[in-house]
């Protein structure tokens, strides 16, 4: 009678058992001692009791992880009837094929089975209880296949590893190097001849040269005596890979074809480094030092220097303080071990060529002069310029010493020296004689701008004048209109005139005041000064040539410059006779002079002329006729700074210095009518048929007695002031017209934007003339 779920085989491999077998495998695939062979495999160390795997059985096609057969004959397995008995009911081929887990029975208990069962189907006839024994079965099938193929690989490996490193062709292998000669394929016969073709004529007939700082030794072959045995070194470089057991070998052989070997040719040379190391270590010697710092004396005390320098000079009883210097030595040694390296590793590079050794320094802390002379010395005093009483303050004399000089001096001597200097009077770079001398003593430049008179604009340029006449700029000091002039206020007397605003004329207070900004910018130019801030006007002035005028406004823009000269530069400023006069005062050390020149690149563009319709008697008094707003022509206009030589007024220069753009402006004429009676597109009245009586009586009465008044009075004024003022101011005939190279590549493209200028406020304006 079968008991369900309790069959055991009664020769089961106990789990130690088999444990016991994957360790001998592993010991085996290891190269561990006593490796299992195919037939230990099989034999009493692996025996089931029952079912024993043979030859035939491993190695049969048949036999994978998953190996059921069909018609096993599960049960011929001797000496258990009992397994026969159970196993007439497990016939392979009850079990379906593709069988699925809901396949089972419906009646089958999933929990009934145990955990570890893992079966992709049960027969449906079945207990449903796994044999443990086909489990076992499975696994060692699958470790006697991982075992025996194992054991085949290793056998193959083996072969061929002894075949491999067995033979041996007599040649040197393959990348072993000697002197940078590829010994590898190579006979010895044919190493040592090619090894004696670089050596013979080396070892025993140069000499090895090495040059110290200071000192040079030559190694002579007879004194240093090196004999290369090449026999020893080509049977090394020979052996190399056939000297070790057959592991070692073989290492050395695959190394070999993929890496260099160089042989240490030291090995086999002779020198004599007893020799070699005496010479070294007197050198060492030689040059040995110990480190010791300098050390300053300074003895005296410092004379009166409330004197001029020629009285501290003249004075005999000066007692002069004096600097010792004891001069330190630098710490120095020679590293005669790293150096005996290098020349024997000469030797064995065959390489002949001076080694440069330098030795192991140290030098003592460089001197501090800046230090001494803050501790010891009197920095001199330069005379100075009170600006604004024009007072000289005397210079003071300093006491001390020169610190290049002193360098210099110190370059010459050796460590250890003693140097003693003496402090000498030092004079300022600025006294009061040389300010006296070339204070203000050359006129740079100077420009007059004629003004027209109209009071209020007339005070705003005196006011202006008055703030910035007798202004001092220090050497490197930059000029700031805004900064001197201040506010335009009427608590300082500034009164309203035309100023320009969004593009119109209106009265504004400090009106005018950019003909004095624009004076001083065009005297800065002929001065050759360094233009630090300028703005063009809205519009194109009369009283300085195109691109030459400077635009300012409280607050937000500002005339600048540097005095870029080596002197103090005073600035004279005033209004008189119709004009406005600056004129910069300082010392003049150039060779050349400055004139200013241009061209208009873009333009020019005229406005047009426009009506504007008034009632008859309005309050503003605007007959017909009157000009309301005069027309601006615009353009672009590139203006250069010109150098000239002094003696022979030959062109040095012709260099860019800025791009003024211009806009244009329409003329505006008072027409008397009806306002609201329809207009031309230039603003003219449109007459009608409905009113034929008006046109004839309106028309003659208006027109002969506007245009007379209106013409003569405006095109007199405004020709004469211009047309004096810019001739003589335009560069000399002899500037070259033409310069490629000079002009900007940002020219404009374009006529310039009347828009683009309408948002700024302008602090000048032209007086309203008829400029179309």
């Amino acid at each position: 009678m079968k008991k369900k779920g309790t069959f055991q085989h009664p020769h089961k491999w106990e789990d130690d058992e088999l444990e016991q077998a994957l360790q001998q495998l592993s010991a085996m695939v290891n190269g561990e001692d006593n490796p299992l062979t195919g037939k230990d495999l099989y034999t009493e160390d692996l025996e089931t009791d029952y079912h024993p795997l043979t030859a035939e059985d491993l190695h049969a096609e048949d036999l994978e992880t998953d190996y059921h057969p069909e018609d096993s004959e599960i049960d011929n397995c001797p000496e258990d009837p009992e397994i026969n008995d159970y196993l007439e009911d497990l016939k392979m081929d009850d079990y379906p094929e593709d069988s699925e887990t809901d396949d089972y029975p419906e009646d089958s208990e999933m929990d009934d089975y145990p955990e570890d069962l893992e079966l992709d189907y049960y027969p449906k006839d079945s207990e449903r209880n796994y044999h443990p024994y086909q489990r076992r079965q499975k696994k060692l099938i699958l470790i006697s296949c991982v075992a025996v193929t194992l054991v085949l690989i290793a056998a193959a490996f083996g072969i061929w590893w002894f075949l491999d490193t067995t033979k041996d062709d007599g040649l040197i292998y393959s990348n072993v190097y000697a002197y940078d000669i590829n010994l590898g394929g190579m006979t010895p016969d044919q190493a040592s001849q090619a090894i004696h073709e670089i050596t013979d004529n080396t070892y025993s007939k140069h000499n090895l040269t090495v040059k110290l700082p200071d000192y040079t030794l030559i190694l002579e072959p007879s004194t240093t005596k090196p004999v290369l045995n090449v026999d020893e070194l080509v049977q090394a470089a020979y052996n190399f890979g056939r000297s070790g057991n057959r592991w070692e070998n073989y290492q050395s052989k695959m190394q070999s074809a993929l890496y260099r070997h160089d042989m240490d040719v030291l090995e086999h040379l002779s020198i004599d480094t007893t020799y070699i190391m005496d010479l070294l270590d007197q050198a060492a010697k030689a040059a040995a030092s110990e480190l010791k710092q300098t050390e300053v004396t300074v003895a005296g005390e410092v004379p009166d220097l409330n004197r001029t320098l020629e009285q501290a000079n003249a004075d005999p009883d000066v007692a002069h303080m004096t600097m010792t210097f004891q001069l330190g030595t630098p710490y120095r040694s020679l590293d005669t071990n790293k150096l005996l390296e290098t020349i024997l590793n000469a030797y064995a590079r065959n390489d002949f060529k001076t080694i440069m050794a330098q030795y192991d320094v140290k030098e003592p802390d460089p001197l501090d002069f800046e230090k001494l002379f803050q501790d010891y010395c009197v920095a001199p005093v330069d005379a100075s310029l009170n600006e604004k009483t024009y007072e000289i303050t005397p210079e003071v004399l300093g006491y001390g010493f020169d610190a290049k000089d002193y360098t210099d001096r110190l370059s010459t001597c050796k460590p250890g020296d003693t140097v003693t200097f003496e402090f000498r009077f030092l004079n300022p770079k600025v006294t009061k004689t040389s300010l006296e001398e070339h204070l203000f003593h050359d006129s740079l430049s100077r420009v007059d701008t004629d003004h027209v008179d109209i009071y209020n604009r007339t005070n705003n340029l005196i006011l202006a004048c008055q703030a910035i006449d007798g202004t001092i700029i220090a050497p490197g000091q930059v000029f700031s209109f805004n900064d001197i002039v201040g506010e335009r206020t009427a608590e300082k007397g500034y009164m309203a005139a035309a100023i320009y605003s969004d593009g119109e004329t209106v009265d504004g207070l400090g009106g005018g005041v950019c003909q004095v900004a624009s004076t001083i910018y065009y005297a800065a130019l002929l001065a050759d000064m360094e233009i630090v801030e300028r703005t063009e006007h809205m519009f194109e002035v009369s009283y300085v040539p195109p691109g030459m005028d400077a635009t300012i406004y409280w607050g937000s823009l500002d005339f600048q410059f540097r005095n870029n000269t080596d002197y103090p530069l005073r600035i004279d400023a005033s209004v008189s006779d119709g004009q406005v006069h600056v004129e910069l005062l300082g010392t003049d050390t150039k060779d050349y002079y400055v004139e200013m020149d241009y061209e208009t690149v873009s333009g020019p563009y005229y406005g047009e002329t426009k009506y504007k319709v008034y009632r008859e008697n309005n309050p503003e008094g605007y007959e017909d006729g009157d000009i309301l707003q005069t027309a601006y022509t615009g353009r672009t206009v590139y203006t250069y700074r010109c150098k000239y030589d002094k003696t022979t007024n030959e062109q040095i220069s012709y260099e860019y210095e800025d791009t003024s753009d211009f806009a244009k402006r329409d003329r505006i004429v008072c027409v008397i009518g009806d306002p609201n009676a329809p207009t031309t597109p230039d603003g003219r009245p449109i007459e009608t048929t409905t009113a034929p009586t008006t046109a004839p009586t309106t028309a003659p009465t208006t027109a002969p007695t506007t245009a007379p008044t209106t013409a003569p009075t405006t095109a007199p004024t405004t020709a004469p002031t211009t047309a004096p003022t810019t001739a003589p101011t335009t560069a000399p005939t002899t500037a070259p017209t033409t310069e490629p190279t000079t002009v900007p590549t940002t020219a404009p493209s374009t006529a310039p934007s009347t828009e683009s200028s309408t948002d700024a406020t302008e602090e000048d304006a032209e007086i309203p003339t008829d400029a179309a």
